[in-house]
């Protein structure tokens, strides 16, 4: 038998390890500062004006103004003037009238006596319409004065942070040769 040599290798491992790296990032919110004027509404609005006529209700009742009703009254004496003219005219007429044989005086008489006094329209015509209303809104003055928004943002840059990773290499396991020699044995 021959002696033979022993000889055992081991590789050698290499380990490695890793973190990756990593950003932080943080963004602040921006500053706004925002300023705001209200419109403004001005607005003026009188009264309207209503007017009330009760002159055709006055003078239903009362006559009215002293100039209106002696007015009305002398102008209501023109027309009588003329119909009482009108009537002597008649009455002249029928006395004048030979072939009448009747004495027309006591007729006529009497139909003065019945008749009276001449219709006048001293007082207006009492109507439920005798007033009358007329309404006058004025205009509303309306001014508006614009508001107004001012907005200010104050805007922030992001903040960014970078945590380094790491690569770590090592030997896990160092390569190795054992030579083991043949063992001889001498005694014989």
């Amino acid at each position: 038998m021959v002696p033979q040599l022993s000889i055992q290798s081991q590789r050698g491992r290499i380990g490695i390890e890793s973190q990756l790296g990593q950003y932080e990032i943080r963004r602040p919110q921006p500053d706004m500062v925002i300023k705001s004027t209200p419109a403004r509404v001005t607005a003026e609005n009188r009264p309207g004006e209503l007017k009330i006529d009760q002159t055709l209700t006055n003078n239903a009742l009362t006559g009215g103004k002293q100039e209106a009703f002696w007015s009305r009254l002398y102008a209501q004496y023109q027309e009588v003037a003329r119909q009482n003219l009108i009537h002597m005219v008649e009455k002249g007429n029928r006395m004048g009238d030979l072939r009448n044989r009747v004495n027309p005086m006591p007729d006529m008489a009497l139909d003065e006596f019945i008749e009276g006094a001449p219709d006048l329209q001293i007082y207006g015509h009492a109507s439920p319409a005798n007033i009358s209303f007329s309404y006058t809104p004025h205009e509303i003055n309306m001014q508006v004065e614009e508001g107004s928004v001012q907005v200010d943002v104050q805007v922030h840059k992001p903040e960014i942070q970078y945590h380094r990773g790491y690569v770590r290499i090592y030997m896990e396991q160092y390569p190795s040769l054992t030579i083991t020699p043949p063992v001889i044995n001498m005694r014989v």
